[in-house]
């Protein structure tokens, strides 16, 4: 999955760099929103991220490149060992 993700991020820069003038502004559009989406991402989550340990710093740049894909898993997991402790 992460892969494929990956694979989106290459196709923006490749649609910004190589693109006609419509396709490299509408990319740049579709890059700069997915960034910013990724940083309220981030905000929202950041206490999820500060509970699982390491650096926020990391922690950011996953979120910025995979989303979702980075801070559920480590949702999921507080979760489950919040309800087996109770």
């Amino acid at each position: 999955m992460k892969q494929s993700v990956l694979g989106m991020w290459f196709l923006l820069l490749l649609g910004m760099l190589f693109g006609s003038e419509a396709v490299a502004r509408y990319t740049s559009y579709a890059f700069v929103g997915i960034a910013l989406v990724h940083v309220v991402e981030f905000l929202l989550k950041k206490n999820v991220l500060a509970k699982a340990g390491g650096s926020l710093g990391q922690h950011f740049l996953q979120v910025m490149i995979y989303g979702i894909f980075h801070w559920k898993p480590l949702e999921d997991q507080q979760a489950s060992a919040t309800s087996e402790g109770s």
